[in-house]
Parts: C-alpha cells; structure tokens; sequence
C-alpha cells in the first residue's frame, strides 16, 4: 500500500493516462479531482452496462474531440495488458464481457511481411482487441466509482498556478467563467495536445527542444459489422509497410464482439482515400486480400477517417533542472510515439505502474525529477523501436546504427515466413514482453544472418 502524502491532488485530462494516473494517485492522496476539457459527466451518469456494450457496437457513440485517434485502432501490448490488470483486477474479464475479442499472437493473427507469411502456430501471447471508447468508458466507470475521485469536465485549462518553485494548482475557464483549483500535486495527462511547455515557460521553466521524428505516414480507417458469410480464420490480419519499397499495408482486427476495424496504412507519400471507391482500390493492392472482401461485402458501422504526418515526440522533461515541485507529466504529453505502432497505451499503463512503485517510498510531490526520469527510462526502448522504424522513410544520410539496425530489420523479416522461433522471438519483443536482445540470440541471430528460412506453408 502506498504512502498517504497529503490531501488532494489534480490530473489534467480524464482520458485513458488521466483515469489510470487518478487510480493510482487514490492509493496515497485523500482527495483526487480529474480535470477534463470535453463534457462527458451526462455519459457517465445514464450509462449502464447494457448501454455501454450497445454504445460500443454503434460504431459512432462514445467518441470525443478528446481522443480524435479513437476513430482508429488502439492496441494494447501484451505488456501494457499485464500492467493494466494489476491496476484494475478482473479488467480483461470485463472487457470480454463488453465484447472485446481475445486472441493469440500466432493462430489467431494472419500476418504478412514483405518475404511473405508469418507462421500461424500457437505463440502463449494473447490480446483483448477491443475500441479505445470501449476500454476507456469501461476504465472511466470503474474510476470514477472510487469515493476520493471525482470529475470536473467541460474545463479548458490556460495555466499553471505557481509560487516559488511549486505548482500549486490551475487556471482556466469553463462554461464562460473563470476557473481556479488548488492542489498538491498536479498530474498533466492531457496527451499529445499537451500545453504543459508553454505554460511552464510562463513561469520561466524552460524545456529542452522536443525530439521529434516525423514517420511520413497516414492511416485511414473505418468500422464494419461483421459479414458472418465470410468464415476466416483469424481474428487479426495485417500486413505492414516497410522502407523503402513496401509502401501500402492494412489490417483488419474483430473488436467489440461484432465489429471489424479495418485500416489502411500508407507510408513514402502514400495515402489512402476516403471516398468508398478509393477506399477499396487501395485494399485491392494489398496481398491480403480479406481486407478487400471485407471492404466489398461488409456493412459499414462508422465513416472513413483518416489522419496523416503521423510523428513521434519527446518532452525530455527528466533534463529540467528548475522542474517545479508539485508537478508530474507522463503519457503523450512526454513521449507520443507515432500510433501505427500501438505503444501509447502499454506506456501510459507502465508510466502508472512505474507512479505507483514509486509513491511507496517518495513524495514526488517534493521530488517530482525521480518519477521524470522512470518515465524517461521506460520510454527508451519503444522510442527506439518507433523512431528507427520510420527514418527508414528518411531521404537523409543515417547514422551508423540506425542503417545498421535496418539492415538487420530487413532480413529478420525476409526469414519469419515459415520460421517460428525468429517470429516468436519478434512477437515477443514488439509486445514489449522482451528486450530487443532477444532478436540477438543465437538461435535466431544464426538465421538471421545465414537467411536461412524454412519452406512457408500454403496459406
């Protein structure tokens, strides 16, 4: 259990990093008020268990201006699954029971590289896939049910109260008026729109310059209910671009018990259009052609959306020396890597787990730089990953490492197709269950380099 520090505390933004930081914050502060600038109380208060399941499989209820990527797939990591359940027990019980479909990393996903397809075996790794308004709205109720958490929405922030070195709370507006909280320690969760930098230069806080990596990509995507005339036999089926030729790709993911998310990816100037004609040519390109039937034969549930200059960001916010006492940021408003990837809610659920370790023996309150840097640390690797993924897309001259890294990318992917143990070794490490050593391993290190790779098995 952790410590009791003091009496109240404020997290900006009630999306999926805000409610899991109040969660954690109700272990050690009498009083937790989560700040949010949409309105969503009347949601809350009519929503029943019945209406959230039939919300979700509307393909239209449930989104906000908040979460504009929530018109695309969100995963979840393996990982960040394992995080989430120790915060909310039962959790992936519940979002079965909301409909969300769970799936093996191997006999459930049909998954395709550049060389071909990835061995459908079994891998003992399994996801719940399921919408971001689903899992959040599911999340938000169980929060919210706390008796020291309590929301106050339609608030849009302008500001940082500040004395000597220490946040003392907010300002803003809301329906019109003036607003003010006072807290003793506030929380920015308010993603990748985060004005955490100007407002801290207001008191002379200055940042270093954001890392920035811009991937060049777009996704494009849209809700179909499920045509139960088509009988796959995945759950998941997707095929992925890689620098510098495979410049298309899609997925297709079964969510909310009778939905299909199907999404387009396009990457070096590829986009794909949001007209249904368009929309389906550029699926009819794509050697998974499921995607295709889909697109031909299912219902749609939702409109097309597309968002593009998908980038990754990097507050280095740990650099600070001045950083003010009485103030924490984690989620997207530190690192945003570029969504494509799926690391965004795995690392709010680690930076959360990472706060609640280390609230049992700091007021970080009073030493707010040790949580900056364990969110800094936690960062590393799916920064890495991310970032090194998309300057592949880069015209530039690359340093060493990072055309090192690709080359060795390049022909892990050319031996998956039929080669289990390299292709495990991969899930592993994209679930973020594993360190990127692993893909070092002899075992896989050797057909890596040899390219050697057994006969795939007919799809």
């Amino acid at each position: 259990m952790s410590a009791m520090y003091s009496d109240r505390a404020l997290v900006i933004g009630a999306g999926f990093a805000g409610l899991l930081a109040a969660r954690v914050l109700s272990e050690s502060y009498g009083d937790v008020v989560v700040v949010e600038r949409d309105e969503i109380a009347a949601e809350i208060t009519s929503a029943s268990t019945s209406a959230i399941t039939s919300a979700s499989t509307s393909g239209t209820a449930g989104y906000r201006a908040g979460i504009p990527q929530a018109h695309h797939p969100h995963a979840l990591l393996a990982r960040g699954a394992d995080a989430l359940e120790a915060l909310f027990p039962k959790l992936g019980a519940e979002l079965h029971a909301a409909g969300a479909v769970q799936a093996d990393l191997g006999s459930d996903f049909m998954s395709r590289a550049p060389a071909g397809w990835a061995p459908r075996d079994p891998i003992g790794l399994s996801v719940h896939s399921v919408t971001r308004v689903t899992i959040e709205r599911i999340i938000r109720r169980r929060v919210l049910k706390l008796p020291n958490v309590s929301l106050v929405d339609g608030v849009t922030i302008d500001g940082l109260l500040h004395d000597r070195g220490t946040v003392t709370g907010v300002h803003g507006r809301r329906a019109g008026e003036p607003f003010t909280d006072y807290a003793d320690l506030v929380v920015d969760a308010s993603g990748r729109n985060s004005k955490l930098v100007s407002w801290l230069a207001e008191h002379g806080v200055h940042c270093p310059a954001p890392m920035i990596v811009n991937g060049h990509l777009a996704y494009t995507s849209r809700l179909y209910h499920v045509n139960h005339d088509l009988n796959f036999d995945w759950k998941t089926a997707y095929e992925i671009t890689h620098a510098p030729d495979t410049k298309r790709g899609g997925a297709v993911s079964s969510v909310d018990g009778d939905l299909w998310f199907v999404t387009l990816f396009g990457a070096g100037g590829d986009v794909a259009p949001t007209d249904d004609d368009g929309f389906l040519a550029y699926a009819t390109t794509l050697r998974c052609q499921d995607i295709a039937e889909i697109i031909k034969t299912a219902t749609p549930a939702s409109k097309i959306y597309r968002v593009g200059n998908l980038r990754s960001r990097w507050n280095r916010f740990h650099k600070v020396p001045n950083w003010p006492r009485g103030l924490l940021a984690l989620g997207d408003s530190v690192l945003s890597l570029n969504p494509v990837y799926g690391h965004g809610m795995t690392l709010a659920a680690l930076n959360c787990a990472d706060l609640r370790e280390l609230l049992k023996n700091h007021d970080l309150a009073k030493e707010p730089l040790v949580f900056q840097r364990a969110v800094a640390k936690t960062g590393q690797i799916p920064w890495m990953s991310a970032t090194t993924t998309d300057l592949g897309w880069s015209t530039k001259k690359l340093p060493l490492s990072t055309r090192f890294a690709h080359w060795y990318a390049k022909r892990l992917f050319e031996v998956i197709p039929g080669n289990q143990e390299v292709y495990r070794s991969f899930i592993r490490v994209s679930q973020m269950v594993d360190h990127p050593a692993r893909l070092f391993r002899p075992a896989v290190l050797m057909r890596v380099l040899s390219g050697s790779r057994p006969r795939a098995k007919a799809r």
